[in-house]
């Protein structure tokens, strides 16, 4: 299945999903360099639907198994309220929006998370070039 494919599968699986707010499309799929054996790399954006831990793995774990029935490829699915500021610079830089519910949360969401990680950016640069210096 091609990363076309796997998009449209995406977005019919999320388009009923009331309980999430976003859904991101991130890795190589999202940058159409995967395989067939590359895995589908999934970020949930729960938002105001976030119910306690154990529900909301929960909830990760029955869609990474939904996911992987539909796209007969290993699925792996991250809530990504929870997410380093670094991975989700990246995601929301490489990642494609797969669903969008609450057009308002999700740009609230991607604002904070693209300011938490400017905001870290000049520590992130220092902690790179001196693991740099000690090669």
């Amino acid at each position: 299945m091609d990363s076309s494919a796997v998009i449209a599968c995406l977005q019919r699986y999320f388009e009923t999903r009331s309980d999430v707010v976003a859904v991101y499309l991130f890795g190589s799929v999202a940058r159409g360099v995967d395989t067939p054996k590359s895995d589908v790399d999934v970020g949930i954006f729960f938002g105001s639907f976030a119910r306690d831990e154990l529900q909301r793995l929960g909830d990760l774990e029955d869609i990474r198994a939904d996911l992987e029935t539909m796209l007969a490829r290993t699925v792996d699915v991250i809530a990504v309220d929870r997410a380093s500021p670094d991975f989700l610079h990246r995601m929301l830089r490489d990642g494609i929006v797969i669903a969008d519910h609450d057009h308002q949360a999700r740009l609230e969401f991607e604002v904070k998370a693209r300011n938490e990680y400017f905001d870290l950016l000049p520590i992130l640069e220092r902690y790179r070039a001196s693991v740099l210096e000690r090669l």
